[in-house]
């Protein structure tokens, strides 16, 4: 009999070394892998796309150069982020007038708030020097990196 309560305590030692084993191994397996949250924004190509009133206007792509939480650059634009979430930013520019060659200075100002799908809405604000201002609502869509 002591025999077979050795031969048994053996098994059960060795099934708790294998179990042990079993467990060490596979230490760290069982959390899924860190994976990019498809829905946070990056830098790269997007799209400037007019709604609204507005929706008529032809998208403009635009390369975002640098985006995280607290500023979004792009070409002469550096939006940065309020209290309230809201990135904004303008851009003053000189255009000559069509009619007179004279130089019109007006300034392209943004407000955009992040959305839950990762594009961003808000508005594009275009103004002219003599303080006429055309406002369209906007949203960036994001186009690749």
């Amino acid at each position: 009999m002591t025999l077979y309560r050795r031969l048994i305590s053996r098994i059960i030692s060795i099934a708790n070394i294998l179990m042990a084993f079993t467990l060490l191994a596979g230490c760290g397996t069982m959390a899924a892998a860190p994976e990019s949250n498809p829905q946070r924004p990056r830098a790269g190509s997007w799209a400037l796309e007019y709604t609204g009133g507005c929706a008529g206007r032809e998208s403009e792509p635009i390369n975002i150069s640098h985006l995280d939480d607290a500023e979004l650059v792009f070409d002469d634009f550096r939006l940065r982020r309020n209290t309230e979430g809201i990135f904004e930013g303008s851009a003053d520019f000189i255009a000559p007038m069509p009619a007179d060659g004279r130089d019109v200075i007006y300034t392209i100002a943004y407000a955009l708030s992040l959305r839950d799908d990762g594009t961003f809405t808000g508005s594009e604000s275009i103004t002219e020097d003599g303080g006429e201002s055309l406002d369209c609502p906007i949203q960036l869509v994001f186009a690749g990196a």
